[in-house]
Order: structure tokens, then C-alpha cells, then sequence
């Protein structure tokens, strides 16, 4: 499998709840100290921390600390792309769900920046996800199982332009999803701009970003 490499994993899962103890039990002796600063915002709630026992304020607040390390230790370990390679299909976990492609779907795989990305026959983007586990990986995994590795760059990449609005060369339909698209990327909406993605995929057209603009390609017909 591959995806976030075994030391940064552990270091995470280990990390994440012994640094939310050791804030949690700090918590009771930086209220007190900062309940007496006349300057401190929050004085009611800092007062009413400091007034706890203070050896029960470490234990409680020290387990609810690690508890919420925990918590975000397996929030990051779910929404990291991880790739489990057979030599006929290809298995993608992230975010709590599991996609298949199928050996033949697969016609390039590629890293593009941070990005893994995998390319159908018709030039479509079967995925584009960011990927933490280092390109050298990837390469080495997808080359032993015998898939087309076309290494860090996009093998289609002179055939992208920068959209602007009302592009002549696209349809209307296009140049409106490239718009709201425009407008969910300014807003940072991320989810609605992976699902204009998609729909401006089934009008023919791929997308990828660069600082928040956007450059388009057609699709590219198998030979």
C-alpha cells in the first residue's frame, strides 16, 4: 500500500493525542496565570478553569486532550490518498471511500506537483488527488505492477491554455461551468469546484488549476 509513509504515520498517531495531553493538563496552570493579568481576555472562563482542583483539572483535562488528539490523528489518516496496487485493478482509499479502476481504464499515471493523477484511455482523469507519500514511490509501485508510468508531468501538458471568461474556442455551456467554477475556487468552496470538474469532464473538457486559475485541455482520443 502506498501513501503516507510509516514514520510520518506513527509520528502522527503517536504525536497528535501525547501533544493534546500535555496541552490539556498545561491548561489549568496557563488559566491561572493568565487569570491574573489584568490584560487577558476571557477572565470569567480563565477564573473559572483556575478555581478547579487543580489535580483534577490535569487528570480531566489532560484525558479530553488526548481525546481530541486522537480524534484528529484518525481525521488526517482518513483524508490521506492511500494506493493499493494488484496487476489488474487499482484500489483507492481516502476519506472513508473506496474506488476500483480496472487495469484496462488505466492509460497514464503521473504526479503533477503535489497531485497523483491518472489518466483513462480518452485522456480523462480517472483521479486527481493530492498524495503525501513522495513521487519515488509511486513510480516504483505503479512500474512493478506494470502500469504506464509516465513520470512528473503531464504528457498533455502543452495541449492546456489559461481559461478567461467567454473563451471563443469553447461552447457556452463549458465557458458557464468554467465560471461557476471560477467563482467556487475564489470562495474556496473546494467540493463544488471537484464536482464542476466532473461536469466539465462529461462536455469534453479537462481542467486543472494553478493558483486558483484555471487551464483547459480537450479530451485526447485514443490512437
Amino acid at each position: 500500500m502506498l501513501g503516507l509513509p510509516a514514520r510520518e504515520r506513527w509520528l502522527l498517531v503517536a504525536g497528535a493525542p501525547a501533544l493534546g495531553a500535555l496541552v490539556g493538563a498545561a491548561a489549568p496552570f496557563a488559566a491561572a496565570w493568565a487569570a491574573d493579568r489584568p490584560w487577558t481576555p476571557f477572565g470569567g472562563p480563565l477564573e473559572l478553569i483556575a478555581s478547579f482542583d487543580r489535580s483534577w483539572a490535569v487528570v480531566v483535562l489532560g484525558a479530553v486532550g488526548l481525546l481530541l488528539g486522537a480524534a484528529f490523528a484518525v481525521f488526517a489518516l482518513a483524508s490521506c490518498l492511500r494506493v493499493t496496487l494488484a496487476g489488474d485493478e487499482v484500489r483507492l482509499d481516502k476519506d472513508g471511500r473506496t474506488r476500483y479502476l480496472e487495469r484496462p481504464c488505466v492509460a497514464a499515471v503521473f504526479t503533477d506537483a503535489r497531485q497523483l493523477v491518472i489518466l483513462a484511455p480518452d485522456s480523462r482523469e480517472l483521479l486527481r488527488e493530492e498524495y503525501e507519500g513522495g513521487a519515488a514511490r509511486l513510480a516504483r509501485g505503479f512500474r512493478a505492477h506494470g502500469y504506464p508510468w509516465a513520470g512528473e508531468s503531464d504528457p498533455h501538458a502543452e495541449l492546456y491554455r489559461r481559461w478567461v471568461p467567454d473563451t471563443p474556442d469553447l461552447p457556452p455551456g463549458v465557458n458557464a461551468v468554467l465560471a461557476a467554477r471560477d467563482k467556487a475556487l475564489r470562495k474556496k468552496q473546494d467540493r463544488d469546484a471537484a464536482d464542476l470538474r466532473a461536469e466539465a469532464q462529461k462536455l469534453g473538457i479537462v481542467v486543472r488549476d494553478r493558483e486558483r486559475r484555471q487551464y483547459w485541455r480537450p479530451l485526447v482520443p485514443a490512437p
